[in-house]
């Protein structure tokens, strides 16, 4: 099926274009809710899943009917758009708040003296097992024909959109659309010097008018952003960014990217080795009485001797390749070896295995149990203990 049988005509081109502004209205809406609170980004990214199912049912389907329909339900990009229905029918009709809706992923600082909040945090979708059942139901003894979105709408959102940063869904809407009819694409954003600005009668660089004359010096409590971006195509303005945001729809999704079993980032730095010679074992990671995994220091990759944390099968791959692990007793280092359970030890000259009598890790170290889950939750994080570098063998 080529993308131009999904092209727009007379009154639907025209719905499109509008309603295709409304989403990158919402998107750069949502990008500076962040920076407020949850329930901010929340009325945002609503406006984000309503202006995508008008696209989606008022525009395309329409247009274009079954074939559109059975071409949506076969691309992963068009099940985040179905996906987003359910979003959708619960915000607008669903009596109940489900507050946890958007998880924070982070916590970062804004570069702001004023404003509703020093920090800016990306979200990402609740899963849809935490969804409360007035929520996603009509009443608690719905059937599946009675839920607030139809069951393939329901069966996307848990694959395609649950747990996924939120920006990235978005983005696959708009290049779900985009590739349908390449009309919906705008042009591209001019360069913009600043991504927000603050009344500040201190600061010569950007010049507001102070209104509140109850502060001394006089200052606004208002932050300010640009203005007519939505014409443009939405390139997310950098406000203190990490790497693995996606700011454009034309970008790959981070967590696509990092994620896919074979071939993502995290895949090929598990398949090379840390970087520096060795690491040193310190301490084991126990979860509910079982060694899941070791941590200790090594080289990083700019050479400092940092923190690493793996679990038992990465450290077992590692060794598998030639890599070397050691914990240390007095002065000797002690090789680990692999067992023929897949698990590993270090044998001393006495017999004893050094390894298992190793501390558990300590809350304080960030290198405990919880540093790994939160390792394992953030790639981007992860990542930077596995780069390509000079030091990487």
């Amino acid at each position: 099926m080529t993308k131009a049988q999904f092209t727009l005509e007379g009154s639907y081109a025209a719905k499109g274009l509008r309603y295709m502004r409304e989403i990158r209205r919402a998107i750069l809406a949502y990008w500076y809710a962040t920076m407020e609170d949850p329930e901010a980004a929340a009325l945002e990214v609503r406006r984000v899943a309503s202006a995508v199912n008008i696209l989606d049912e008022a525009v395309f389907v329409p247009a274009h009917g079954d074939s559109y329909c059975q071409h949506r339900a076969h691309d992963p990009l068009g099940k985040v758009v179905m996906g987003l229905e359910l979003i959708r029918n619960c915000e607008e009709h669903s009596p109940v708040l489900f507050e946890q809706l958007l998880e924070p992923m982070a916590h970062f600082s804004v570069p702001v003296s004023l404003g509703p909040t020093p920090m800016r945090v990306p979200y990402s979708w609740a899963l849809y097992a935490d969804m409360p059942a007035r929520y996603v139901q009509l009443d608690p003894g719905a059937t599946t024909n009675q839920k607030r979105a139809r069951a393939e709408a329901q069966d996307a959102y848990r694959k395609e959109v649950g747990g996924r940063p939120v920006i990235d869904t978005l983005f696959d809407a708009v290049r779900f659309f985009q590739a349908l009819d390449p009309r919906l694409t705008a042009d591209d954003l001019p360069v913009i010097r600043w991504a927000f600005a603050e009344s500040d009668s201190t600061d010569s660089l950007v010049e507001i008018p102070d209104t509140d004359p109850r502060t001394n010096p006089p200052r606004t409590h208002l932050l300010y952003r640009p203005l007519g971006l939505d014409q443009y195509e939405v390139f997310l303005p950098d406000i203190a960014c990490r790497h693995w945001e996606r700011r454009s729809a034309r970008w790959p999704a981070w967590d696509k990217t990092a994620k896919t079993r074979k071939t993502g980032l995290l895949a090929q730095a598990k398949n090379r080795n840390p970087p520096g010679p060795a690491r040193e074992v310190r301490y084991r990671l126990i979860d509910e009485g079982k060694v899941i995994g070791y941590s200790g220091m090594g080289l990083g990759a700019h050479g400092l001797v940092e923190s690493w944390t793996e679990r038992t099968r990465q450290v077992v791959n590692d060794i598998n390749r030639g890599y070397r692990y050691f914990v240390r007793t007095r002065d000797i280092e002690i090789p680990l070896q692999r067992r023929q359970d897949q698990g590993v030890e270090a044998v001393g000259e006495d017999g004893r295995d050094i390894l298992s009598e190793l501390e558990e890790a300590g809350e304080e170290l960030r290198m405990d149990v919880a540093w790994l889950h939160y390792l394992e939750e953030n790639p981007d994080e992860y990542l930077q203990t596995r780069p390509r570098s000079e030091h990487t063998t």
